[in-house]
């Protein structure tokens, strides 16, 4: 009587369920690793290390390399930045920083990421040997901020997070400790574009090369292997010769439509994929047209991208800038990523206007709308034994001049009398110049004659009185033609 095959099951079942067997413990490690709720990887059934396959398609690496280099190419500096130990933390960035950003910046992709790092005793200080990024499905972060490495030869252990090991998240929540994986969210863009491009690829092979029917009239079996071998030969020489009575037809598909249909397809997969790690593109609903509106709003997008991912990389680094700085017993330090305090062009240029139109803005004011500090900022003190010569400008610098609107004073002539009253009165009298005036035929004659009553005096003085001259000069021609 032949054994049941529910008993061959079950005998197969204990000669391979040792726990000493390397799958067992395998199978062992991954029991205790909590469960990722992430709907998508679950519908999925894929792990999240294993979305790394997503970066290879083409529109999704590209994407992805255009935030990566956007956040690469951001300057970044200390604070204070004027100490030794600044400077001796600068190199070290300077010689990991991309290593720095590019793992942290992976929590983007994946959810969560962890770093490595180890030190070594340089000249004057500890510095970083290595520092890298570790397979990601070898740590479980916790929803308490702990993260715990599990090996496959059954440790368990939280690990050190001040030194040693240094964890990214990306909108991580008590409910997923494991982070929010932008790759998850591309899984099925990703899954339709490469069944997709595989469907296409079987229709043209299918139909690309279109095919040959051929018709034998009243033929035998003779006739019609002839007309097969006819047919195989005219798909390597494209030509084939029949009997007048045969027929020969192409049988094919609509090309234009079903190329049309998938060229549609293909670009709203990844105008969705570019929308979705870029944001709202100028590619992604604008192909045949834009505007200096669009352009604005693609290029506000980018930098708020950018600002998302120097805030998530951030604490990362500092945290690395922490711990070279506890182990060289050094004062703390702060790293600044981005352009915080760069100076605003249109700030900038409205300052500059009201400085051409006469304001005098105060340090305290650049300190506070620049950022700036004590000592950047230089005080000119005003030199004593220097006199400015007063522009003749014409503009008036008071509000309301009672004596000028009663007596009808042009401002013109208003201006040479204020300026005239600091360089001197008691030259000539309105009296005396209006004799001077009366005697004289044109203005050149009236020059002539005050350069004569004048030679001993400055230009300045010669300038004032030819001013209030003229204004006579005015005024008396005036009032003859009225007359």
């Amino acid at each position: 009587m032949a054994k049941s095959k529910k008993d061959k099951v079950k005998n197969k079942a204990l000669s391979s369920g040792s726990l000493d067997t390397h799958l067992a413990v395998k199978s062992f490690f991954n029991a205790g690793k909590a469960a990722d709720v992430d709907e998508t990887l679950m519908k999925a059934g894929i792990q999240r290390h294993r979305l790394s396959v997503l970066l290879d398609d083409d529109e999704i690496g590209q994407a992805a390399e255009t935030r990566l280099d956007a956040l690469l190419g951001a300057p970044y500096r200390l604070e204070p930045n004027d100490t030794p130990e600044a400077k001796l933390l600068t190199q070290e960035l300077n010689e990991w920083f991309v290593e720095l950003a590019t793992c942290a910046h992976n929590a983007l992709f994946f959810g969560y990421s962890v770093q490595e790092a180890i030190y070594e005793q340089k000249d004057t200080h500890i510095g970083l040997q290595w520092i890298g990024e570790k397979p990601m499905e070898w740590f479980e972060p916790k929803n308490d901020g702990r993260l715990i490495y599990r090996s496959e030869s059954g440790y368990e252990g939280e690990v050190d997070q001040t030194i040693k090991f240094f964890l990214t998240r990306r909108k991580s929540s008590y409910k997923q400790p494991y982070g929010k994986a932008l790759l998850a969210s591309l899984y099925w863009l990703f899954f339709f574009k490469q069944n997709g491009f595989k469907f296409w690829a079987k229709f043209l092979e299918r139909f690309g090369t279109p095919i040959l029917l051929g018709k034998v009239k009243d033929g035998d079996d003779e006739d019609i292997q002839a007309m097969n071998n006819a047919l195989l030969s005219a798909h390597a020489q494209s030509v084939v010769s029949i009997d007048a009575e045969d027929d020969v037809e192409v049988l094919g598909v609509a090309q234009g439509t079903a190329g049309s249909s998938f060229e549609t397809f293909n670009t709203e997969i990844k105008r969705q994929i570019q929308k979705l790690i870029l944001g709202q593109t100028l590619t992604s609903g604008t192909d045949n047209s834009g505007s200096r509106a669009l352009g604005q709003i693609h290029e506000n997008v980018r930098k708020d991208k950018l600002k998302s991912d120097i805030r998530m990389i951030t604490p990362t680094i500092q945290a690395v800038i922490n711990a070279l700085c506890e182990l060289n017993q050094w004062s703390k330090h702060k790293i600044i990523i981005g352009d915080e305090k760069s100076l605003e062009t249109d700030k900038a240029e409205r300052d500059v206007k009201l400085k051409n139109a006469g304001a005098n803005l105060t340090p305290q004011y650049f300190q506070r709308e620049y950022s700036l500090k004590d000592g950047d900022v230089a005080e000119v003190a005003p030199q004593s034994d220097t006199k400015v010569t007063p522009a003749f400008s014409a503009i008036p610098k008071r509000a309301f001049s009672f004596k000028a609107d009663m007596q009808g004073i042009d401002l013109n002539q208003q201006e040479v009398d204020d300026m005239v009253d600091d360089i001197d009165k008691t030259l000539f009298s309105e009296s005396e110049l209006l004799k001077v005036v009366e005697t004289v035929k044109d203005t050149s004659e009236l020059q002539e004659k005050l350069y004569s009553l004048m030679s001993g005096e400055s230009v300045e003085r010669f300038n004032a009185t030819m001013a209030r001259a003229l204004y006579l000069f005015d005024v008396i021609g005036y009032v003859q033609r009225s007359k």
